[in-house]
């Protein structure tokens, strides 16, 4: 099961989770008006953007999604819909993440058909994550509005001749001093001093 991860991932990403709750009144039995309060997005895992403006709904299987799971939420998401004003940017950013074991080799015609659900965008976007990846953190970095987790490797070439370059304009032992952890004020002092002198002797 994968959707601890997910979670882990949206709470590292700045989204909170949230329960949508209405007031509804009725009348009861006796005739009286009474109130109460009603979750209008009844899932179980719902994050929020920090701003407000978009909502993640998490739901996860351990075997593929079926036509009548995915028109079942659907439609908790369009009775949803219906309680929010056309103002609100919510409206129009419903994401629905499903996370499931994509076992294509066994079932290939009930996969196509959850997959063609994902390009549905009634009511929501749908996002399929594959539980039975070997590497999940690819699925995850599926997920819109994440930044990117981009590495850059420098090949040895590359970094001696930025050395090189900073070499051409810094004094090699301010150079060196830099490259420390720390620096003590008085090395630094020298460093400088033996440079204005330096540049005194050029002018």
């Amino acid at each position: 099961m994968k959707l601890n991860d997910v979670i882990k991932h949206f709470i590292n990403n700045g989204y909170y989770e949230k329960t949508y709750i209405k007031n509804s009144s009725y009348i009861n039995k006796e005739g009286k008006r009474e109130s109460k309060d009603v979750i209008i997005l009844p899932f179980k895992h719902v994050f929020v953007s920090a701003n407000n403006n978009e909502v993640y709904i998490i739901e996860e299987k351990e075997n593929l999604f079926t036509s009548k799971e995915l028109e079942e939420i659907d439609n908790k998401i369009l009775t949803f819909i219906q309680f929010l004003s056309n103002r609100d940017p919510i409206k129009y950013n419903i994401n629905l993440v499903l996370l499931c074991p994509f076992e294509t080799k066994k079932n290939q015609k009930e996969f196509n058909k959850m997959l063609g659900y994902e390009r549905s965008k009634y009511t929501s976007r749908k996002i399929f994550l594959n539980t039975s990846s070997d590497n999940f953190e690819n699925e995850l970095s599926i997920l819109p509005s994440f930044p990117l987790d981009v590495h850059l490797t420098l090949k040895q070439t590359q970094i001696n001749s930025l050395t090189m370059k900073v070499k051409e304009v810094v004094n090699e032992s301010l150079y060196n001093a830099l490259l420390k952890d720390t620096i003590d004020d008085d090395t630094l002092n020298n460093i400088l001093m033996s440079l204005n002198a330096g540049e005194a002797q050029n002018e």
